[in-house]
């Protein structure tokens, strides 16, 4: 005799069909309640999130195989992570198991196909206690985390502790259940004249948890037991149904376990370091200064956002004191949405109803029921430029919300529709506008760095494999012209074939578009493309991580399709194949300090680190935060030509981390890291101590050594 067990054992017939009628009106009510939500998400601005449909769901189930199954970005923080892994893992494979049982019973038990008998009885039954007590350890970590850790990340609200409640009463009266079925069950489909856990005990071992409460109760009576059995099995289904109604009902959880996937299927296929594209001629307007001026996945991203705050705990800005949290912004951009959509769906219905493109006639200053607009009220400016675009908050969502597009737009109606830009930004706004670059006050030249190293300028002879693009800072900022003469040095030593623009070039435009001037920006581009291109460049090597970001990955908006090389990247293959030979001369100990827009906006770690080891005589000493986890130097997003006003200077906050690995090195492959690390130095009065320097610098003082 097979083990098995009898579905609806004891409950009568009428009671079956009104428990799969109610689960037909929850699925009715959830997906009214979805049609609801969509034509809120609908206000938004259309954004095409349906292109390469195939590359999408490939890269959803790679996604949801690392984060949602092995939870790659939630272990990142471990004891959270080990509690989503065992409530989510858990609750699927309790899913799961609810769903094969229906199958069995209601598909293919009629066609005397039933699977679920015997040893997969067995099996799954374990397997599914196991689920089970995962659930239960999972949410006893949750309330810990929540009622007695309680994390300054955390938003704790009553809806959070009622949710957690719910399914842990499911999952133990479901144990329960299970135990008291073992003692009372008499399936006469088997034949059985006592209980199965009496006469076939190694069935309801396998169900080891329901096993062991079957066993405190197996010298009840018959009938009191049955009667427990038929008291559990009501109480779990009306538990079950009522938390399924709170699920409905309470909106914010259902978006958790709904929204959240799909918020990742529309993740944007734009490389990481790109912004969004505006088109400067169709536009209505240049930023976002209404709710529903943002696009409908931004919209979307709002509902998806979980409120867990891991964004918050990796941000710069928030963790140096700024009025910036990226958790603070998506939630009460949400709220400011829930209050704004009556009104706004109104408005929408009522201009479809009037023959026109059925689009919001809202007031152009959106209030959240406070009279505050969205930009400067709802989100405040303060909040807005405090950002240093780094990605951290990013990078570690679990849900791939996309902050950093949010800000900038929100920035772009700041600066074009408003013309509202702070002091010290609106000054370098000024300069690359009229002498096409960002370094105010500088008395050198664009060539001045070059003076006795016989480099080609394009304009004599393009005949030449790379063009060296120096950028701004390292042409014309006295400390970073070290770093373009190191560069250069290196090339020459390796016998690279390359030339510069010199005075013919100008600023990539990257800290424009970062600080909101979208039209400064695309001047820049279309200019710089244009040139480029009559010279017939093909290959680029540049030193600064911004001007890579911006000519890879965004350039390519403006048909400009260049390979582009970081200068680390370049070094370390020069090293691989020989070209150059760097004498391991460095005795002191070196930490390397990863460069947000190298790191995180196009994943680039070990190039660095495998030049430094070429050079150095010790192990490279890593930081705490350092790679994906990296902490921002503070200069991104515009922020190293802004006076940083509010809080502790991030840079300086690095820099403890630094002097923290008794490190005398800080190296970095980035002038405005290495700039803003030489400041932080000198403010903290470690002069005599750390240095910063740039990999090229130690590199070309290793081949000189070398010599």
């Amino acid at each position: 005799m097979e083990a098995s067990r009898e579905i609806f054992w004891q409950i009568p017939f009428l009671v079956q069909i009104s428990l799969y009628s109610a689960a037909v009106v929850a699925v009715l009510l959830i997906g009214y309640a979805v049609y609801k939500r969509y034509q809120m998400w609908m206000l938004g601005k259309p954004d095409n999130r349906f292109d390469n449909p195939g590359g999408r769901i490939g890269e959803f189930i790679k996604i949801g195989i690392l984060d949602g199954v092995f939870h790659r970005r939630f272990f990142r923080d471990p004891y959270p992570g080990i509690m989503h892994f065992l409530i989510f893992v858990g609750c699927c494979l309790l899913f799961v198991g609810a769903g094969l049982d229906f199958l069995n019973h209601y598909v293919f038990e009629p066609f005397h196909a039933a699977f679920i008998h015997g040893p997969v009885y067995m099996y799954l039954g374990g397997l599914w206690n196991i689920a089970g007590l995962m659930v239960i350890i999972g949410l006893i970590m949750a309330f810990v985390r929540r009622y007695i850790q309680r994390p300054k990340r955390l938003n704790t609200i009553l809806d959070d502790g009622v949710a957690l409640l719910l399914i842990l009463i499911v999952v133990i009266s479901g144990f329960f259940l299970q135990g008291f079925r073992m003692i009372a069950a008499v399936p006469e489909s088997l034949g059985l004249q006592q209980p199965e856990f009496y006469v076939h005990p190694e069935w309801g071992q396998a169900r080891f948890v329901g096993f062991w409460i079957a066993s405190m109760f197996s010298e009840l009576p018959e009938a009191t037991r049955v009667l427990w059995y038929q008291i559990l099995w009501y109480s779990h289904v009306i538990i079950t149904i009522g938390a399924v109604a709170y699920i409905i009902l309470a909106w914010e959880k259902l978006t958790h376990i709904l929204i959240s996937p799909v918020n990742v299927l529309f993740k944007t296929s734009r490389p990481k370091g790109a912004l969004s594209y505006v088109n400067l001629e169709t536009a209505e307007t240049y930023g976002i200064g209404k709710i529903e001026d943002f696009s409908w996945k931004q919209i979307f991203d709002l509902d998806a956002c979980t409120n867990c705050g891991r964004c918050q705990d990796r941000c710069p800005a928030y963790l140096t004191e700024k009025p910036l949290s990226p958790r603070k912004v998506v939630q009460d951009l949400k709220t400011h949405w829930l209050d704004r959509s009556p009104a706004l769906l109104a408005a929408k219905k009522t201009k479809a109803k009037a023959g026109g493109n059925g689009e919001s006639s809202a007031p152009a200053e959106a209030s959240d029921g406070g009279g505050k607009a969205m930009v400067g009220g709802v989100i405040t400016e303060d909040e807005i430029w405090s950002c240093t675009t780094c990605r951290a908050c990013q990078d570690v969502c679990p849900v791939f919300i996309e902050h950093i597009d949010k800000i900038v737009d929100m920035r772009r109606h700041l600066v074009l529709d408003l013309a509202q830009v702070p002091e010290t930004g609106e000054a370098i706004l000024k300069c690359i506008e009229a002498r096409g670059h960002s370094c105010k006050g500088t008395t050198l030249t664009r060539t001045d760095w070059t003076t006795g190293l016989d480099i080609k300028q394009l304009s004599e002879d393009s005949n030449v494999e790379y063009m060296f693009f120096a950028g701004c800072a390292a042409s014309l900022e006295e400390r970073s012209t070290k770093i373009a003469i190191a560069t250069a040095k290196i090339l020459k030593a390796a016998g690279t074939s390359f030339g510069i623009l010199g005075a013919q070039e100008m600023c990539c435009g990257e800290p424009a578009r970062r600080l909101g001037n979208e039209y400064l920006f695309q001047t820049l581009a279309a200019q710089n493309v244009e040139l480029f291109k009559s010279y017939n460049v093909k290959k680029i090597i540049t030193m600064c991580p911004h001007c890579f970001n911006t000519l890879k990955n965004e350039y390519p908006q403006f048909d400009g399709n260049f390979e582009v090389i970081h200068h680390s990247t370049f070094i370390s293959r020069l090293i691989d194949e020989g070209k150059i030979k760097p004498a391991i001369v460095k005795e002191n100990k070196i930490t390397y300090h990863d460069s947000c827009y190298l790191g995180r906006h196009n994943d680039i770690y070990e190039p660095q680190r495998h030049v430094l080891r070429s050079i150095s005589k010790l192990p490279i000493v890593e930081m705490e935060r350092s790679k994906n986890n990296g902490f921002c130097c503070g200069a991104g997003g515009g922020r190293f030509w802004m006076e940083e006003r509010i809080g502790k200077r991030i840079s300086e906050t690095r820099i403890d981390q630094v002097i923290e690995t008794g490190a005398e090195i800080v190296a970095s492959a980035c002038p405005y890291c290495v700039q803003m690390f030489t400041d932080a130095i000198k403010a903290k009065g470690a002069e005599e101590t750390l240095k910063a320097f740039d990999i090229a610098e130690l590199v070309a003082e290793s081949l000189t050594s070398n010599k």
